[in-house]
């Protein structure tokens, strides 16, 4: 079915529609591998919690590991521009599949110019994913959500679109920790590869108020990390129902936040 949304980008007229339809070409082609391997590897748990509003909406979730924007994508039926790390966009294959696949590169130094193309993406009436942590969450007693950046919300503010808190659970002992190089230096990063995966999509909702308010900003950015935490305990009760899935026990390793500027 997911053909369907490239078949509709494609018109050849011009350059810009040439471009955006290789775009679209790239995108599903990336979801339809990664739907592969998911279904493979990984047991998915996913609820959601209402139906997804219509026009351009942010998905804004935790980050425990390295793998969530990928398995994300998996279980939105809508094309969704992720916000990146930009030194993620460095790499010489994966960096290029990013961004012929229309993600959005955010520099952890200086993220003005990703907000700026995250408006813009939502004015042209699209999606866009973000992790507001801005860095791996700490999973030193159990998944928890850290003190959001308040991008998020200046974004749904700025644009006048609903947020969609995302919670995400995973059994911490299935993490693959290891150093990947990134923007020069070596920083832990957590792969989640094999076993028991829930994706909590909780109900959508509207920041309301002035942008520059800076209290306010603040005060909804914090709602929306309890929103996104409850949503991962959610996850996390259903996975303890559930039978449980045998993964092999790995020591566990502190992690390093990696950031991403927002």
């Amino acid at each position: 079915m997911k053909l369907l949304h490239f078949q509709k980008e494609i018109n050849w007229s011009n350059e810009s529609q040439f471009k955006k339809a290789r775009e679209g070409l790239y995108y599903w082609a990336g979801i339809a591998v990664l739907n592969q391997f998911a279904k493979s590897r990984l047991t998915l748990d996913v609820q959601i919690s209402a139906p997804m509003p219509s026009g351009p909406k942010i998905f804004a979730g935790n980050h425990p590991t390295t793998t969530d924007p990928f398995y994300l994508l998996t279980v939105l039926p809508e094309k969704t521009r992720m916000m990146v790390n930009a030194d993620i966009f460095k790499k010489p294959f994966l960096g290029g599949l990013f961004r012929r696949s229309g993600h959005i590169p955010v520099d952890k130094k200086d993220g003005i110019h990703g907000l700026n193309a995250g408006i813009s993406a939502l004015e042209r009436g699209e999606n866009i994913g973000i992790f507001p942590e801005g860095a791996l969450s700490d999973i030193q007693e159990g998944i928890q959500v850290n003190k959001l950046k308040t991008g998020a919300v200046r974004l749904a503010l700025q644009a006048g679109v609903p947020i969609i808190p995302v919670g995400f659970h995973m059994p911490i002992d299935g993490m693959r920790i290891k150093k990947v190089k990134v923007g020069g230096e070596r920083v832990i990063s957590r792969f989640f590869l094999r076993g028991r995966y829930a994706i909590t999509l909780g109900q959508p909702f509207w920041p309301m108020g002035d942008v520059d308010d800076r209290s306010n900003v603040r005060s909804i950015s914090d709602e929306l990390r309890e929103r996104i935490y409850d949503l991962s305990q959610l996850g996390a009760l259903r996975l303890k129902n559930n039978l449980p899935v045998v993964i092999e026990k790995r020591k566990k390793k502190k992690s390093i936040p990696v950031e991403t500027g927002l």
